[in-house]
């Protein structure tokens, strides 16, 4: 019965959420206190167990999440992220399609640590429209700025933070050498099928129209007083250098920390006079740019609490272990051919409903740990590119004038296949 009950619970809130009547910042949370009442939790309980403890369980996440906010909002302000896509810009020369494949190595470099609406808008209003002036058709220049966002989007801090909470990591710990390995893998699938894609699809669109009033040259002109030293554009890898660093050698460094590093490497590099000016604005800004991102962590938080109460986990447990996620072939399949469950906040989404099925099939030990975390991060990468109810697909379908689904038509089956391949080799790594 209670299955039965969760079912309801699952499907009617991400019905909700596919007809974008409630967003997920809303829906989690109820969808935690509804799942608590049906274990008869007691109101006291409920507030207290589910709501109170719930909305602090990911704090290390969103702390991170703040602290990267910041740093991106230092990268914008000290002049840092523009300067680097116009030298990026400046360097393909007139070629359109150089020119994007510049810019969109830019775009990975920034979102490994930028992060939030923000940065989206502060950098898309910067790339779309150098990219549309060369004559990048408008859905192909939106394509490609989401697939690079993804791709750097693999070894961002959120994401990482969030696979260590999953791990069950203790604060000494550091994260397993083999996690940061298989991401890099991942990364490498990414850069292929990008390139693919955008080969095949310039190709496809035949000749490139003009599609901006504005030239090149215009979008490229510089603000004389904001001269940019080349040391500081190393800055937004400083965090990941630290993190990886630390961790290759056995050390456990947090994103926090490597956040704040970066940050005053950034002040320090351009001016340092007005360091502490800048880095108090990028805080309050960076808290702002980070906010929905909490809350949802707050909300994966409570579902989280709620799905662990004994009677969820005796009535899911049985259903979960009757699966033959022994077989290889049934785990590349289910990962793999069900990651559109991934779309919409659904079951496979580690942002929406997914989060209580993988802490379940880790609480039973299905899989092995690190095998389960590869399959995350696969569809992971589904998700990101290809869900229409990204805050980010949405902005940038808004900027180049087209259907937030259209980005959902033009990548899902090459995710699909980025992520089959992904399973692949998390079996010959981890299974």
């Amino acid at each position: 019965m209670i299955a039965i009950g969760l079912l309801i619970i699952f499907t009617f809130f991400a019905g909700l959420m596919f007809l974008r009547k409630i967003p997920a910042l809303l829906a989690l949370p109820a969808m935690a206190i509804l799942i608590a009442l049906l274990a008869e939790l007691p109101i006291p309980d409920i507030l207290n167990q589910i709501i109170a403890q719930g909305s602090l369980k990911l704090t290390s996440v969103y702390v991170s999440v703040f602290m990267g906010a910041m740093m991106g909002r230092v990268l914008i302000q000290t002049g840092i992220a523009e300067e680097i896509i116009k030298r990026a810009a400046e360097f393909g020369g007139e070629k359109p399609l150089i020119v994007s494949f510049g810019l969109m190595a830019v775009t990975i470099i920034l979102f490994t640590t930028l992060q939030g609406l923000g940065a989206i808008i502060t950098v898309g209003s910067l790339v779309l429209p150098i990219m549309m002036s060369l004559g990048i058709p408008r859905k192909l220049a939106g394509t490609l700025f989401i697939l690079a966002f993804a791709t750097g989007f693999i070894f961002n801090p959120i994401l990482f933070t969030l696979y260590r909470q999953l791990l069950g990591l203790s604060e000494t710990e550091a994260l397993p050498a083999q996690v940061s390995t298989f991401a890099f893998i991942l990364l490498g699938l990414m850069l292929i099928m990008v390139v693919s894609y955008a080969l095949i699809a310039a190709k496809r669109s035949g000749e490139m129209l003009l599609m901006s009033a504005v030239s090149k040259d215009d979008l490229l002109k510089r603000d004389k007083n904001k001269q940019v030293p080349t040391l500081a554009l190393l800055t937004p890898i400083v965090p990941l250098v630290l993190f990886f660093g630390f961790n290759y050698f056995g050390l456990k460094l947090d994103f926090i920390a490597a956040f704040i590093l970066g940050s005053l490497y950034g002040v320090c590099t351009t001016n340092w006079r007005n360091a502490i000016k800048t880095l108090t604005s990028s805080a309050i800004k960076g808290i702002e740019d980070g906010a929905p991102a909490a809350i949802l962590m707050m909300g994966i938080g409570m579902l989280l609490n709620a799905l662990n109460l004994p009677l969820i986990k005796t009535a899911l447990e049985p259903l979960i272990l009757s699966l033959p996620f022994q077989s290889t072939l049934f785990y590349i399949a289910f990962f793999g051919l069900l990651s559109p469950l991934a779309l919409y906040r659904g079951p496979l989404n580690i942002f929406g409903i997914g989060i209580g099925l993988f802490t379940i099939m880790f609480g039973t030990a299905v899989l092995p740990p690190l095998a389960l975390l590869a399959a995350i991060m696969c569809v992971v990468q589904v998700q990101n590119v290809c869900d229409p109810t990204n805050t980010h697909s949405v902005w940038i379908a808004n900027f180049v004038g087209v259907q937030v689904e259209d980005f959902t038509k033009e990548t899902l089956l090459p995710m699909m296949l980025v992520c089959l391949v992904g399973l692949v080799i998390s079996v010959l790594m981890f299974l």
